[in-house]
Formats: structure tokens, C-alpha cells, sequence
């Protein structure tokens, strides 16, 4: 959802759910989707947007050509890292 900004500074506040019916702190695919939403609808030219979600501010931009890029941080490669709640393997992969 696009929501009215819930903190000073915010352009906008996003909020998903997945189908089990839990909020994530944030979707990349999401907050992409987001970005062209709230372009199309405001009309204006590519920019960067500043979205408050639970993983705090996310600022995907809107590019000239058309693409969404999000700084979505660095990955973990390190699979006992990967904050789950799925148990590891014996071997210490999830």
C-alpha cells in the first residue's frame, strides 16, 4: 500500500503483507512497484522517492529510461546469516 508518510522527511510510507497475512519490514519487488505507481499517478519526471517502511527509509529512484533502482544494501551470502526462521540442515544451511 502507498501510504500517507508517517514521519517527517517521508514522501510517502509503504506497507505490504504476505498472503499468510504477516507485514515484512519491506519487498524490493514491491518498493520498485511502488516508485512507478506513485510516478504514473503524480506525473512528475523521473525522480527519487523517499519511502519510510519498517526497514526504515528506502529511496528507490525512478529512472529516465524507465527502471527502478533500489539501494537495497548489502547481500548475505553466508546462509546461518540469513535471518530466518526456516531451521538449518545438518550441515548448516537453510
Amino acid at each position: 500500500f502507498a501510504m500517507p508518510p508517517a514521519q517527517s522527511g517521508e514522501d510517502y510510507a509503504m506497507r505490504m503483507y504476505n498472503s499468510d497475512g504477516t507485514e515484512p519490514e519491506m519487498c524490493g519487488n514491491g518498493i520498485r512497484c511502488l516508485a512507478r505507481f506513485v510516478s504514473d499517478c503524480d506525473g512528475l519526471p523521473p525522480k527519487a522517492y523517499k519511502v519510510g517502511t519498517l526497514a526504515g527509509l528506502i529511496q528507490p529512484e525512478l529512472r529516465a529510461d524507465g527502471q527502478v533502482a533500489v539501494d537495497m544494501g548489502e547481500p548475505i551470502f553466508e546462509p546461518s546469516q540469513v535471518p530466518t526462521t526456516i531451521p538449518a540442515t545438518r550441515d548448516g544451511k537453510v
